[in-house]
């Protein structure tokens, strides 16, 4: 299993690279208990063959690092009497020092939050794989098109995005998943993911304009919700579907696209049905 030493814990921090040797102490058994946790939910057998690579300086194992040392960090640092200074923080040791003032508290665990909805980000994506993105742990932790990664790191995005802004997008990706499941299938849907998660470069290429227009839509609902689907975006995306149908098979031999594309029944004088009022 991967060791993390106290400069791994100062260097994952963003809140200053001198933590008090007490500081790590204090946290080192949460960071076991949350290596041991990410091992398990996150990693698995092929996750954790990635990150115990030789190599010590892979992105891969600095953003585990992180995370790991993020994640044990929050889960203790309301009970520890914080001293926060521009430089790095320690423990309040004697009765002449005060602890940090409750609202630099709250603005310290809103950066960590946000450095571990970061972190978590760029692990996951790092993680992609044919070998881990056939297991469960991708199918838990890629759930949507749109990611967490794709929220933080798209080039939409203005760098100041904050973990509070990530949940409130929650129930617009969650609406829009279900709309492209429900429009386009769940097997076409569970295809593009697998494509995602195994970083399968043949399928993501071709999929990638509806990939796309999938995150257009849910940025798109998340400011009109349902009426997003009356909008240029979601046409483009219904055509890119439609004329592409060797690509979009699983759409293809849908019951979705037939309920789309079935005729509506017109009656007319020649027909032998047809009733004439009287």
């Amino acid at each position: 299993m991967l060791t993390i030493s106290r400069q791994d814990f100062e260097q994952s921090l963003p809140v200053g690279a001198s933590a008090h040797e007490e500081v790590y102490e204090s946290v080192a058994p949460a960071i076991s208990t949350a290596l041991n946790n990410y091992y398990t939910m996150l990693l698995g057998d092929a996750g954790a063959q990635l990150v115990e690579s030789p190599d010590e300086s892979t992105p891969l194992k600095q953003y585990f690092r992180q995370l790991v040392c993020i994640d044990a960090f929050l889960s203790v640092f309301r009970q520890l009497d914080l001293v926060l200074t521009p430089t790095g923080f320690g423990i309040v040791s004697n009765d002449t020092v005060s602890p940090a003032s409750k609202q630099r508290v709250d603005a310290l665990e809103g950066q960590l939050r946000t450095a571990l909805c970061r972190a978590r980000a760029m692990t996951v994506d790092l993680l992609r794989s044919p070998e881990w993105g056939s297991g469960p742990e991708a199918a838990n932790f890629i759930r949507f098109v749109y990611t967490e990664h794709y929220y933080f790191f798209s080039p939409a995005n203005t760098g100041s995005r904050f973990y509070l802004d990530w949940q409130a997008m929650q129930t617009a990706i969650l609406d829009t998943d279900e709309q492209l499941r429900l429009r386009f299938s769940d097997t076409q849907l569970d295809d593009i993911l697998d494509a995602y998660r195994c970083a399968d470069r043949n399928r993501l290429k071709a999929y990638a304009a509806f990939m796309q227009l999938s995150c257009d839509l849910t940025d798109l609902w998340a400011v009109r919700a349902k009426a997003a689907l009356q909008s240029p975006t979601y046409r483009r995306l219904q055509r890119e579907a439609d004329s592409n149908l060797d690509l979009f098979a699983p759409y293809a031999a849908s019951d979705a696209y037939k309920v789309a594309h079935q005729e509506s029944f017109h009656n007319t004088k020649e027909s032998s049905a047809f009733l004439f009022n009287g």
